[in-house]
């Protein structure tokens, strides 16, 4: 009985430490391929973009570009266009687009901005669209890359002031960049997130996925690299010296609501704008009124204070 019972238990630990070894390699498996999700996405390039119908190039949406290519920290280079706006008087506008998005569909967004805008720049993030930077950080480098992509402008368009547009994961990098790169006389986040696990659980959740087990190895990976260093984009915002207007839906899947409020309102001069219904980065469609209402409220508000305007030129002139 005494070696029937040392069998048995011999039996039990290993089948014991064969789960641990399963669940270990699934926790591994799983965060890794969240991981890799994030830092280097499926890239939206012309034929991709071509095959969900979006415009792959400016005059498809009647908008007159030049096309350029930006050369970004790390011997990298992004494409884009330089697009003329309807504005004479009016600033330079930067996009940043959102994850696993390019280019082609920020001209979308070039689209809304133009009306407001002298002119409308849209680049590629790194790991993204054409961009030749195969990994992305998730805010940590971009912000050098946006400082890089204004350098590269002509003279006549920096000399004016520039504003940040940025939508999703181009909104929570706007923020970040606004601060650390002061050289910018107002903010637009299109339903940015506060919290850098934010849109992973959101997203997981909405397509039935089991996210959240993995996230303690995805955030160790982000706090090695640096990533996850005082994320919170509220404290970031609550250091933006220039107007913040923040946009977001009531409705949004992918990034909560309310994060966009508590950014909004973090920041000195930050006005936050609901849309009731509002879905994930479709606020423009889905309240027109209200969304291109805001918008016009905000650049008139910038033409409204010459000072900061002026600071903000002479800043980037030098």
């Amino acid at each position: 009985m005494a070696g029937g019972e040392r069998v048995s238990y011999r039996f039990m630990l290993g089948l014991f430490l064969l789960f641990l070894a399963a669940v270990a390699l699934i926790l591994v498996i799983g965060s890794v391929g969240i991981l890799v999700a994030i830092v280097h996405p499926r890239r939206k390039t012309f034929a991709l973009a071509l095959a969900l119908e979006c415009p792959t190039d400016p005059a498809e949406l009647e908008l007159t570009g030049q096309e350029v290519t930006f050369n970004l920290p790390g011997n990298h280079t992004s494409p884009g266009w330089i697009i003329e706006g309807q504005n004479p008087q009016g600033p330079t506008v930067l996009i940043l687009h959102g994850h696993r998005d390019s280019r082609y569909g920020a001209l979308y967004r070039a689209k809304d901005l133009a009306p407001h805008a002298a002119h409308v720049v849209v680049f590629d993030w790194p790991a993204h669209g054409d961009c030749t930077a195969r990994w992305m950080t998730f805010g940590q480098r971009e912000p050098g890359d946006v400082a890089a992509v204004l350098d590269g402008l002509p003279p006549e368009l920096t000399e004016r002031p520039v504003v940040l547009f940025g939508y999703s994961l181009g909104g929570q990098i706007a923020i970040k960049t606004a601060v650390v790169h002061p050289r910018f006389a107002g903010v637009i986040a299109d339903s940015p997130y506060r919290f850098w696990a934010s849109p992973i659980k959101q997203r997981g959740w909405a397509m039935g996925y089991p996210v959240r087990p993995f996230l303690p190895l995805v955030a160790l990976y982000f706090s090695m690299t640096g990533s996850l260093r005082e994320f919170d984009r509220a404290r970031w915002a609550a250091r933006i010296e220039v107007p913040l207007l923040v946009l977001h839906g009531t409705a949004d899947a992918i990034c909560p609501h309310e994060e966009g409020r508590q950014i909004a309102e973090a920041a000195p001069h930050g006005v936050f704008v609901s849309i009731p219904d509002g879905r994930h980065i479709h606020l423009a469609g889905d309240d027109p009124d209200r969304y291109h209402g805001a918008l016009e409220s905000f650049f008139a508000g910038l033409a409204d204070e010459p000072t900061t305007a002026a600071v903000a030129a002479d800043t980037l002139a030098t």
